[in-house]
This record gives C-alpha cells, sequence and structure tokens, in this order.
C-alpha cells in the first residue's frame, strides 16, 4: 500500500503544490479511509480528518485516491486509514 501511494505521491502533490500558490503557508495531515479490492480498485475513499482549512484541496485528494490501481491480489477487500501530510517543500 506504501509503495502504492509513494507511486502517486507526485500527482497528489501537484494538487497540493497548486493550492500552495493560492495559501503559501498551507500545510497539514489529510488523513483518508479508503476500502482496496482483490482487484486492486478503490471502492471506497472518504476524508476520516484534516487539520488543513482547505476543503477543495481535500476534495481532489480524495477523487485521485479513487483512481488508484493497487494491482490485483488474491486477498479479501481491505479497509485501511492512510494518513499523507503535506508539508511545502523547504
Amino acid at each position: 500500500i506504501q509503495i502504492v501511494f509513494d507511486r502517486y505521491k507526485a500527482s497528489l502533490y501537484r494538487l497540493y503544490n497548486r493550492e500552495l500558490r493560492k495559501t503559501p503557508t498551507l500545510q497539514g495531515q489529510v488523513v483518508l479511509r479508503l476500502t482496496i479490492e482483490p482487484d486492486g480498485s478503490v471502492s471506497m475513499c472518504k476524508l476520516e480528518s484534516t487539520d488543513m482549512d482547505a476543503p477543495e484541496l481535500v476534495q481532489q485528494v480524495v477523487e485521485r485516491v479513487r483512481l488508484f490501481d493497487f494491482g490485483a491480489k488474491d486477498v479479501a477487500a481491505v479497509t485501511i486509514v492512510y494518513p499523507i501530510d503535506f508539508l511545502p517543500a523547504a
């Protein structure tokens, strides 16, 4: 799961960097609850919690994670809670 999130990190940070242009001090954590199906698709992804005041960004992140492909595995569907930290590059 970590490997897949790392693979898609650039697309999530593109969304974040776009938001940073509007709000240069924006940083924080988005915690997602998602269900990964045996075929690797994400059947459910929703916001669990966040300390960021950027509802538009959070919604875009949730929608992007729904498109992730974790690859088919011979396992039951799994629901996880996954934190994503957004910090501006130094």
